[in-house]
């Protein structure tokens, strides 16, 4: 059957102007989710194009509308999120500016906001009441809810632009309908639309891959009621995502992996399409629920092990392996899970780019859905790390004398072997970013300020050991923040103290600086650094999977543990 497509160029008023022009934002799509920025944005765009020629087009992109036999009202396929901004944005001229408008423009206004023979709303959308009796109506600040917030940002952006200049606010909004364009792109079928929706934004601007999905999946069928079982099972899987349709395009990513296990040769949509091409919307709009079901388990475990995983510089490949492996069931999940940690950790470790991971990661996930046995993984991965030098690379990193400057997992490391310390398996997050945690230098950074503060740096070190030993493992420690501002380069006693609360701050949280502070090593000195440094190592092995004569240096061993 042919249907009807016509793309058309418009001016915004054009939009919102006739006895017909009245839009819908069917429930399959997602809510108005305009941030700050992006309003500020829109509006500096719109000022800067204004300011330089108020004759000038502003070309705001496409629109794409369905209107199939019997409906009163346009739904918005493609475009919701400006559509209800500029509706927003006219609603807050005819009331907030309604007074600075010449009398021409407040008719034109009210007609934008209302098609004013049957005073019914331009637009509707899925939260209706809040819309219409917060905005449309008139605008009610205190009422919070997504358009509010809208409406508060685009009311400061104006008054900052344009103060009590009234005329030139009466001239922006002239500019905002006369000189906006878009193209308008009218069907009379869904399917189609969708289809169109999907040429156009695989070839132009990138869409989420989300919204790709879901527009593929309702244009493969003809029946409405299975549509509605297809939009309803989506809206379960975006509630459970709390709306973050950044996270759900992170999900869909994982799942192509999962499906595939290979890497992918096109967009991360056109792979899943490629997939899905025959099979029944139904079953594979619920296989990805189930998909995100066994995601957000494992976000929400609270495990010491996935917050150690949670550090890595990547998330892709251990992550699919282990939402696969709770999938399909495997009765060796934890098991798995702590293979990971020492597989991608002693990589990282090894001085390996991302890129060395890959294949490995794929050969494991397809063992995975092969139900190898767990065996049979971890043979792969010790012949993998046997073949790849980890274990040379691994203490070579180890005991690199600039582990501080030169390496980034010194700090994921450390965490890593604090979690370990701890018995119980429920644990609080540490957080690698913010939440006040600092890597801290007990032989100071700048150590040599510190001898000529302080003799016992000077007494206990030399300038060329303290050069060799301050950003080596062994004098590396993590702390609260504040502790560590505190410490600074005080004398190691000082220091000591400090880590265990006795000089008005709080004890730390931390136990390697408990063990530190409790002088399991004695004085800090060159021979302490060592000692301490062998304990992370033994440590270490223990956490990659690796023998721990492996990655210790004989001479340098001592009977610290």
């Amino acid at each position: 059957m042919q249907h009807s497509f016509n793309p058309d160029p418009v001016k915004c008023r054009d939009l919102f102007d006739g006895e017909e022009d009245l839009y819908q934002i069917p429930r399959y799509q997602r809510p108005y989710s305009w941030e700050k920025s992006h309003i500020e944005q829109l509006i500096d765009d719109l000022y800067d194009s204004w300011s330089a020629d108020r004759n000038s087009p502003y070309y705001l992109g496409s629109v794409i509308l369905v209107k199939e036999d019997g409906d009163s009202r346009f739904d918005i396929l493609d475009g919701q999120q400006r559509m209800t901004s500029l509706i927003i944005l006219y609603a807050i001229f005819n009331d907030h500016f309604h007074d600075h408008l010449s009398d021409m423009n407040k008719r034109r206004v009210e007609e934008r906001v209302h098609e004013q023979a049957l005073e019914r709303p331009r637009l509707r959308t899925s939260k209706q009441t809040d819309l219409e009796q917060s905005v449309l109506k008139s605008i009610d600040l205190d009422e919070k809810n997504r358009y509010t917030e809208a409406a508060e940002i685009l009311i400061d952006c104006l008054e900052t632009k344009f103060g009590d200049r009234h005329d030139e606010l009466n001239d922006f909004f002239e500019f905002i309908d006369q000189n906006i364009e878009l193209i308008r792109i009218i069907s009379d079928d869904l399917a189609h639309a969708v289809r169109l929706f999907q040429t156009i934004n695989t070839r132009g601007k990138d869409l989420t891959v989300s919204d790709l999905t879901k527009s593929y999946l309702l244009s493969n069928l003809e029946n409405d009621e299975d549509k509605d079982d297809v939009i309803e099972v989506w809206q379960e899987i975006t509630t459970k995502v709390d709306d973050d349709y950044d996270t759900l395009d992170s999900i869909l990513g994982m799942y192509r992996l999962y499906l595939q296990q290979s890497k992918a040769q096109e967009t991360r949509y056109q792979e899943l399409k490629s997939e899905f091409e025959g099979q029944n919307p139904k079953k594979i709009v619920k296989d990805i629920r189930d998909f995100v079901d066994n995601y957000k388990q494992i976000e929400n475990s609270g495990s010491k092990e996935i917050f150690i995983l949670e550090n890595l510089s990547h998330t892709l490949y251990w992550k699919t392996i282990l939402i696969g492996a709770k999938k399909d069931g495997v009765d060796y999940f934890d098991e798995l899970r702590d293979e990971l940690i020492g597989f991608y950790y002693s990589y990282w470790i090894g001085d390996y780019t991302s890129e060395k991971i890959k294949i490995p990661s794929i050969k494991i996930l397809t063992l995975l859905r092969d139900e190898a046995s767990l065996e049979v993984i971890q043979e792969y991965i010790e012949s993998k790390r046997k073949r790849d030098n980890i274990p040379e690379r691994v203490r070579d990193g180890l005991y690199s004398d600039n582990v501080y400057g030169d390496e980034k997992w010194h700090k994921s490391l450390l965490i890593a072997i604090e979690y370990s310390l701890s018995d119980s398996q429920k644990v609080e997050r540490i957080k690698k970013r913010g939440g006040g945690m600092h890597i801290e230098h007990v032989l100071p950074k700048s150590y040599g300020s510190a001898m000529e503060k302080y003799d016992y740096w000077e007494d206990n070190f030399s300038r060329e050991e303290a050069s060799q030993l301050r950003n080596t493992l062994g004098n590396l420690i993590p702390l609260q923040y504040d502790l560590n501002a505190k410490a600074a380069q005080k004398p190691f006693d000082e220091k000591a103290a400090i880590y265990q609360g006795k000089r008005g701050k709080p004890r730390s949280s931390f136990d390697l600086a408990l063990r530190v502070a409790r002088g399991d090593y004695g004085d800090w000195s060159p021979e302490a650094i060592e000692a301490h440094r062998d304990y992370l190592i033994k440590k270490s092995a223990y956490l990659l999977n690796l023998p721990a004569d492996s990655i210790l240096v004989e001479d340098n061993s001592g009977d610290s543990e």
